[in-house]
């Protein structure tokens, strides 16, 4: 398919059928869809930001076709089901089990999105990959640095801003879940609302540090503790899922910091 045959609406549609195809639906808010260049600066100054081991778009693609050329980042947004958001701002120390659902079982749903996006765009002529697949998920939870964060790509394309949580706070609010496509189909990339500035609709009020069961957040986002974050989910919670939420082997997380605070479901 040649670049003037497809369009950013025709993209958007295929992310809405893909929602209710993969039975993500069921998990979350209809998504969100946006676009950036893949030449943006930001991607080669993850390089820094994250770790010298994050992809840029080019080095994604190529990780499948060697010769092609990234030209455009798709990233599409989640959010969180009503009722998982209103039973997770009950608790105060574990995931309630609506939100420890769309934590293990709606991101397979949004792993099936992704991968189905990248197929779709692969079927009609275009090289195109969903990077967090290719990603080794162990050894990036082991190492808390990831070779392709949803968050900070979703950043690129004026998704939205980092929270002291280090969440991304989008027109939707933090909590939800973020995936993306690397394409070599060039789109018009979206503007960024906030411009450059990382941490613009934070309004820095504290409230998800005190919803931190683990202390992990600070007074800046740098001084974020991801260490202790990951302590606490595998002591507190890990451990309760066979009794209490009834199935293994799938991440849980907690979501906490997402919840009854002014940021949940918008932007503050």
């Amino acid at each position: 398919m040649e670049s003037s045959d497809i369009t950013r609406k025709t993209i958007e549609d295929v992310v809405n059928h893909l929602y209710e195809a993969t039975g993500a639906a069921t998990f979350f808010e209809p998504p969100t869809v946006k676009f950036a260049s893949a030449d943006d600066r930001w991607f080669t100054e993850f390089k820094t930001i994250v770790g010298p081991e994050h992809w840029t778009p080019q080095e994604a693609l190529n990780l499948l076709y060697p010769d092609a050329t990234a030209k455009t980042v798709i990233s599409f947004c989640c959010p969180n089901s009503q009722a998982a958001r209103e039973g997770n701002r009950k608790e105060t120390a574990k995931p309630c089990e609506l939100w420890a659902r769309i934590r293990s079982f709606g991101d397979l749903a949004l792993q099936n999105m992704r991968n189905q996006l990248a197929r779709w765009l692969q079927e009609h002529g275009v090289p195109s990959v969903a990077p967090f697949q290719q990603d080794d998920y162990k050894e990036a939870t082991k190492n808390l640095r990831a070779r392709w964060s949803e968050r900070h790509v979703a950043f690129v394309t004026g998704m939205g801003t980092f929270g002291l949580s280090g969440g991304l706070i989008t027109e939707h609010g933090v909590a939800h879940r973020l995936a993306s496509v690397v394409t070599a189909l060039e789109l018009p990339a979206d503007e960024r609302p906030y411009g450059d500035d990382y941490t613009a609709w934070c309004i820095k009020c504290g409230a998800c540090r005190r919803r931190c069961p683990a202390g992990s957040i600070g007074n800046t986002l740098a001084e974020r503790d991801k260490t202790k974050c990951k302590e606490y989910q595998m002591k507190n919670i890990v451990p309760l899922r066979a009794d209490t939420y009834g199935w293994m082997d799938l991440g849980l997380g907690c979501g906490l910091c997402q919840t009854a605070v002014p940021c949940e479901y918008k932007k503050p």
